[in-house]
């Protein structure tokens, strides 16, 4: 037992009594008393004396005198602590942690500390161990269950190992041989961890676009190419008709409909398009998506079931079934990777900055070690010396924040009120136009009124409208954000959240205004084969296959942001980057715009909404992400290009550690936008009687999905039985418990991190709180020596 007592020379005031000892009973009532304690912020009970040392108080009935009622326990019981000596285990933080380690941790680190020092790397085995049994004469079932325990789990330790260090070994050999590997080390390596981010992200949506055209490709495009024509092809070329005694009345009138359907169809392409082609009408048709291209694979028109023979026998592969097979699967692998890929980034992702030691962070912890060039570095420099101007900035702010008055805050909230309203206009205003001139496109007729040029022009102003506001509107919303006083993380909140409002609610407007003007009627038969607008052969407005005419609009906005693109780099960039680097030192103008700074988050907002059209034509263009996986491939080459020649970084990226979790919550709100309208249409509309794979059986009450319910009519009954009874209560309602635990499951491992992030912020305070304690030493230690010099 150690103890310190008070000077007889001391002041009284001064002392303080503490007593350390073993735990025990009958020393329950020797514990001494303190008034003099200062409480730690941040620890709930836990004081401090004037010596450094940690206790904590409780209320004890039993030890309760007049005037007090708490009662002193030490957290440390050391017989071994040296008061006088030993400055580290004054440590509040060497206190609390020996207190509060649980005897496990202990027992850890002394293994972990005996791997270290190699008494664990050969394991001895069972014989050796059985042998030593026999040796001792301690031979029992006991004993030698105990040895095959032991040996069996040292051996798997050492297995284990051996295999973490040879998947860390493949993983950077696999790592090494990764497309655009060197790529992304090398931007990573001039512009640091948030740009490269960006680009990892475009290289993810490519293999994503890859494995969603391998699965379109292997269950619908190559079966169709490769198959033989069905016998709906030969009746549509009049090489054989169906014998109405063969088939039902209703099979029979139902095939009549679809194959004089299809026939005016072809007739009115033919009509509209013409029969012969020269290069601007090729140039025209590729670039709108009509004549040769309408009747391609490109587009859901071309499609009809196939034959395939073997024997001599004929089986007819099924191109509507395989059709939707080929959707739903895009759509849930999708939906698997964007869900695999959020909770893989969820450790990075998760905690949020607080105010502890929230410049210390910076200045220690905010380099960036992955830049190796001089550039990049001076870069990193200004960026962080301008972080923390800005913080310093945000406090005096938030200073004068505190001082407004009631009237202050007025001003500021009617100014914001002001802005949002102005926003939701903006808004309101972008969609109606791109309405408007969508519903201008639909009605427009050809004819001897217009000329070729005007009538194209026509057709690309809704796609025109979309990319010009896109371009035009974000920018509005960047400006008017500094006018609403935020935070500088809260503006950039803000403005991404318009601008990914409006870029994702533009396809959406697109969609909805086709929907009303092509399928919106109260009465089914004013359609003629499944189109509301049905007209003359030889009207160029006639919209024959309305599931083509979408997939073309589609088509068409995803071919204009390719375009789009790569003309703002040549004509915005590139020239801005020349006059830079030209006249930088005549003109204080061109010095004050500066060079292109890389929109880190316009680039995001760019490749969600290619990747959105893609989800959204998935079901009217089967070979969309084909046409999406090049647009990819030219964004991340031409980004490279516009970011090593004309671009510099943002002066105040975005967060790192946000930015992969931010993507993935976009890009999973842009592909429910874009499941919802294509399981309606599978769901609630008819198809076309006159192209597509339902055109065969295809009435007024007809719908898609009813091709893949006929079909399993058509397995046998115990298939039939497993499928229905996936679709009963009995299945779907112990579905939806074991969903509801999964997420609840989930819901516990996110309290777990938010529990860590707790400790790791107690544990900045006690290293704060260390800091301190140290500091407050080392100036008492230099007054001492400063009262003995003067003495002396």
């Amino acid at each position: 037992m150690a103890t310190r007592e008070p000077n007889e020379h001391e002041e009284e005031d001064d002392t303080v009594n503490i007593v350390l000892h073993e735990p025990g009973a009958e020393q329950e009532n020797e514990r001494p008393l303190l008034s003099d304690v200062t409480p730690l912020e941040g620890f709930r009970g836990r004081c401090q004396t004037d010596s450094g040392v940690i206790v904590r108080l409780r209320k004890n009935p039993r030890l309760r005198k007049r005037g007090t009622s708490r009662v002193v326990t030490l957290l440390l019981n050391d017989n071994d602590l040296d008061l006088q000596g030993d400055i580290r285990s004054k440590l509040p933080s060497v206190r609390i942690r020996r207190y509060t380690a649980s005897r496990s941790i202990k027992d850890r680190r002394i293994d972990l500390q005996r791997i270290n020092e190699g008494r664990y790397v050969r394991p001895r085995p069972f014989w050796e161990r059985y042998e030593d049994l026999k040796n001792r004469n301690r031979m029992s079932f006991r004993n030698v269950a105990k040895a095959v325990k032991v040996s069996t789990l040292e051996r798997i330790e050492i297995q284990a190992r051996k295999w973490h260090k040879w998947k860390m070994k493949f993983k950077d050999i696999r790592q090494s041989l990764t497309v655009f590997h060197g790529t992304l080390r090398g931007i990573e390596g001039r512009y640091g961890m948030a740009i490269m981010t960006y680009f990892r992200f475009v290289k993810w949506l490519m293999f994503l676009n890859f494995y969603i055209m391998l699965i379109t490709f292997a269950i619908l495009v190559i079966p169709f190419a490769a198959l033989s024509p069905s016998k709906f092809d030969d009746i549509l070329g009049n090489k054989s008709l169906p014998a109405a005694a063969n088939v039902s009345s209703e099979v029979y009138n139902m095939t009549l409909q679809a194959v004089n359907c299809t026939q005016q169809y072809i007739r009115h392409t033919d009509q509209v398009h013409g029969s012969v082609h020269t290069g601007a009408t090729l140039f025209v048709d590729l670039i709108q998506g009509t004549g040769y291209m309408e009747r391609s694979m490109l587009f859901y028109g071309a499609y009809n079931n196939r034959t395939y023979k073997e024997d001599g026998h004929q089986t007819v592969y099924n191109i509507g079934v395989a059709y939707l097979i080929s959707v739903f699967s895009s759509f849930l692998l999708s939906f698997i990777l964007i869900i695999k890929n959020s909770a893989k980034n969820m450790k990075a992702s998760h905690g949020v900055e607080k105010s502890v030691a929230q410049f210390t962070n910076k200045v220690f912890g905010g380099w960036d070690y992955c830049i190796k060039e001089s550039r990049a570095a001076n870069h990193k420099k200004k960026v962080i010396g301008g972080a923390l101007a800005a913080d310093l900035a945000e406090q005096e702010r938030s200073k004068r924040l505190g001082l407004r008055t009631w009237v202050d805050w007025l001003e500021v909230w009617g100014m914001r009120i002001v802005i949002n309203t102005l926003v939701f206009i903006l808004l309101c205003g972008s969609l109606a136009l791109i309405g408007l001139t969508t519903s201008k496109m639909i009605d427009e007729s050809n004819g001897t009124k217009s000329s070729a040029g005007y009538t194209l022009f026509y057709q690309f102003v809704p796609h025109l409208t979309i990319t010009l506001i896109n371009l035009v509107v974000p920018r509005v919303f960047q400006k008017l954000v500094f006018f609403e006083e935020y935070k500088h993380e809260t503006q950039i909140k803000i403005t991404l959240f318009r601008s990914i409002l409006l870029r994702l609610a533009s396809p959406v407007a697109l969609m909805v205004m086709l929907y009303h003007k092509l399928l919106l009627e109260d009465d089914e038969e004013t359609k003629i084969c499944g189109n509301l607008r049905w007209t003359a052969d030889d009207d160029p407005s006639s919209v024959r296959c309305w599931e083509t005419y979408v997939g073309q609009q589609v088509y068409k906005l995803l071919l204009i942001d390719i375009v789009v693109g790569i003309l703002v780099v040549l004509l915005w960039h590139t020239p801005r980057r020349y006059i830079n680097t030209k006249y930088r030192d005549r003109f204080k103008l061109v010095r004050l715009v500066g060079p292109q700074e890389f929109d880190l988050a316009k680039s995001v907002v760019d490749i969600i909404y290619a990747q959105n059209l893609c989800w959204f034509g998935l079901l009217f263009c089967p070979l969309i992400p084909a046409i999406t996986l090049l647009h990819n491939i030219i964004v991340f080459f031409v980004k490279k290009i516009d970011l090593f020649k004309n671009c510099r970084p943002e002066s105040r990226p975005y967060k790192t550690s946000k930015s992969t979790s931010l993507f993935m919550k976009v890009l999973l709100l842009s592909f429910m936008l874009a499941v919802v309208p294509a399981g309606y249409i599978v769901g609630k509309i008819q198809p076309s009687q006159s192209c597509g794979p339902f055109r065969m059986y295809s009435d007024h009450s007809y719908r898609m999905y009813h091709s893949l319910v006929n079909y399993v009519y058509s397995w046998n009954k115990a298939p039939q039985a497993v499928f229905f009874f996936i679709g009963t209560g009995i299945f779907v309602v112990p579905l939806l418990i074991l969903l509801l635990l999964l997420m609840y499951y989930y819901w516990v491992i996110g309290r777990g991190y938010a529990t860590k992030e707790e400790f790791a912020l107690e544990d900045l305070k006690m290293e704060k709180m260390d800091t301190k304690f140290l500091l407050k030493q080392i100036n008492k230690e230099k007054e001492e020596l400063l009262r003995k010099d003067s003495d002396c």
